[in-house]
């Protein structure tokens, strides 16, 4: 393999790597520069004493310095990782085997999400429109209508996109798009510009829980379709203004304005419940053997949310309809 692609994320965090990454291709770079993150396939030639090494059940792994290095000691396999200096440039190298043949993910949105708590930055669960130059969060759990919502409301004008599902933040207030490709089922409320799911076929079969359930859980199909959003209709960074809780209803319909620090809550336990370095067992060995505090992020991720949204109108949107999320949040923007 050869050749590294660069990927410069509002100039915040900066990557190199040779492998395909979940980063959005929106940031990508043609010029090369020194990286925060190293992510990098090669043929390591690293090894140390018997004596040097600690073995678990599966492999062997050892301390230099910062560096974690794990080997598999497979036969015929060169199967080795090292993860390097999570504290500053941090480089995670790994080989074809480790990364085919291994059962351990190389948790990289994880580590991602370290480099930003270590620059007081925070990458969340929530979407993100950017509205006449200011930003509004929409956080739910899963499958709530986040999606639905944000392209329901998307009229490149006074909406523009920023993110659906990830959207980066500052303790300062300010968001940052992460325009990851829209996840698009039958089910999703498109709006009025952006196309709506387009296979007849598929569309039926995803009418079926069963049938969905089946094909994603045992035959890893999905039936649902990506799509890329449009630049132009994308925004990069602005003012946090507003927060927007997506919940059910629970037969009792509205919108009502929250306590700023309930909104916090509902935006941190969705996020750890997404992206959780703590939960990452690389990260975790990693943390154990170089004692690096993994637990010490997620107090400044909650603290840099916090900061992030004290000044913003927090509030909670319940209904069993999603049609009804974009309805109540437009008469909240009327009623200014």
């Amino acid at each position: 393999m050869s050749g590294f692609n660069y990927y410069s994320i509002h100039d915040i965090i900066k990557i190199k790597t040779n492998v395909k990454v979940p980063i959005p291709d929106y940031f990508r770079r043609k010029n090369e520069f020194e990286p925060d993150i190293e992510y990098i396939q090669e043929d390591l030639d690293i090894d140390t004493s018997v004596e040097n090494k600690a073995r678990t059940r599966n492999f062997f792994y050892w301390r230099e310095g910062q560096k974690l290095i794990i080997d598999y000691q497979a036969p015929f396999l060169n199967a080795k990782l090292l993860i390097d200096n999570l504290e500053g440039k941090t480089k995670i190298k790994f080989t074809d085997a480790f990364r085919k043949y291994v059962r351990l993910d190389i948790p990289i949105r994880s580590i991602i999400e370290i480099k930003l708590i270590q620059k007081k930055f925070a990458l969340i669960h929530s979407g993100c429109l950017n509205y006449k130059g200011n930003c509004f969060l929409f956080t739910a759990t899963r499958d709530t209508g986040k999606t639905s919502t944000i392209l329901s409301l998307l009229d490149g004008k006074n909406f523009k996109f920023m993110s659906d599902d990830l959207t980066i933040i500052s303790k300062d207030g300010i968001a940052f798009s992460y325009p990851e490709k829209v996840d698009i089922s039958p089910y999703t409320l498109t709006g009025s510009i952006f196309p709506a799911y387009g296979n007849k076929i598929k569309g039926k079969l995803a009418k079926s829980h069963f049938i969905t359930l089946f094909l994603g859980r045992f035959l890893n199909v999905e039936l649902t379709e990506q799509r890329a959003i449009p630049k132009n209709l994308i925004e990069n960074r602005g003012s946090i203004d507003k927060v927007f809780v997506l919940v059910g209803g629970n037969n009792k319909e509205g919108i009502e304005q929250i306590d700023n620090e309930e909104a916090v809550r509902k935006i941190f336990s969705s996020t750890i419940e997404l992206i959780n370095p703590s939960k990452e067992y690389l990260l975790n060995l990693y943390s154990y053997v170089c004692n690096f505090d993994l637990f010490d992020l997620l107090v400044k991720e909650r603290e840099i949310i916090s900061k992030a949204v004290k000044d913003a109108e927090c509030f909670e949107v319940r209904s069993n309809k999603v049609k009804r999320f974009p309805e109540m949040i437009k008469e909240v923007i009327r009623n200014e």
